[in-house]
């Protein structure tokens, strides 16, 4: 609380008056200084996972104030929610735990500069990266493809492209194979339509952002967990996949050329391109023993991949104002 006295004002944190006369003006920054020791210490150091910690100073001087820490924790503490495990374990409600709102967390608050970047990489354009996210759009998307190669739609090719895209049957298979299965029943309702040429005719250009496309859909489905163990998981499936894959060649291509380790640009999670704040805070929590995930050391570490989102949206301001003088 502060009262004005004239020219002074009254900083009840600092028990004194801080004059904002012009001849003055020295006080300020001593001040401001001293008010932010204060709330440094009224935060304390964040406790995160696998034993380290990082003070609210270390993040003052990385662009993140004290406020902008305090919101960040507020942002996570509801998110991860204020249940205890104990309250959850009594009315058997696990799916609301601290532990799945971290997991879950983390991976909504990196999913949309995920799907950014991953729309540069394979030169596509935004809102259609967005869109093949949504199980309604990744549909209306195929079927855009289909009617670009005049392939008329009966229940026979729905049901294919159905199947195609059920995620139930298909949980121990990476985005890739998944992809390569979409791809397999396109080129077969193409052979089987009487009026187009076959699936080995079907447009290039159009094919090869149909699986990119489709591609990103079973990226972030994928990526749909709960706990830290799907997570270890799926890595371990992209990990034995990319060993398939160096061993046999296999590939994905849109006109089925054949192009050695092709593939291998490709059998990756979409989290290998979510930002590094939110990369480290998970690799952390899959060293981290699972009897040791206490609710504060999560919030802080998703409050922290809150901070590394502001400071990347500030770089990205910053840059942008730099190109527009």
């Amino acid at each position: 609380m502060s009262e004005s006295n004239g020219t002074s004002f009254w900083v009840g944190d600092l028990d004194r008056y801080i004059s904002i006369d012009d001849d003055d003006q020295d006080n300020e920054p001593a001040a401001q200084r001293e008010l932010l020791e204060i709330e440094f210490d009224e935060i304390g150091e964040l406790q995160l996972l696998t034993g380290k910690t990082i003070s609210p100073r270390q993040l003052y001087e990385n662009s993140i104030s004290p406020s902008e820490l305090r919101h960040a924790i507020h942002q996570s503490e509801m998110t991860i929610g204020f249940r205890s495990a104990n309250f959850l374990q009594n009315v058997g409600e696990y799916t609301d735990s601290p532990l799945i709102g971290f997991v879950k967390g983390m991976l909504d608050l990196g999913r949309p500069y995920a799907i950014a970047r991953y729309a540069r990489w394979e030169h596509l354009d935004y809102p259609s990266a967005l869109t093949a996210t949504l199980p309604h759009g990744i549909r209306a998307l195929i079927n855009q493809l289909l009617a670009s190669e005049c392939i008329t739609r009966t229940r026979e090719v729905d049901a294919s492209i159905r199947t195609a895209l059920e995620p139930s049957k298909k949980g121990d298979m990476t985005a890739y194979r998944r992809t390569g299965l979409l791809q397999a029943a396109l080129h077969r309702i193409a052979d089987d339509t009487p009026t187009h040429p076959g699936g080995t005719e079907l447009n290039r250009n159009r094919m090869r952002a149909m699986l990119a496309l489709a591609r990103l859909y079973f990226s972030t489905v994928e990526l749909r967990l709960a706990s830290i163990e799907e997570l270890r998981s799926l890595l371990s499936i992209y990990e034995a996949e990319r060993v398939i894959a160096l061993r046999d060649g296999a590939r994905i291509t849109p006109n089925g050329r054949l192009i050695r380790s092709w593939c291998l640009r490709h059998i990756q999670p979409l989290l290998n391109l979510y930002p590094y704040s939110i990369r480290n805070g998970l690799k952390r929590a899959l060293a981290h023993g699972l009897a040791d995930f206490d609710r504060t050391t999560q919030v802080n570490e998703l409050a922290l991949a809150h901070c590394g989102i502001l400071r990347m949206r500030a770089a990205g301001k910053a840059r942008a104002l730099a190109l527009s003088k």
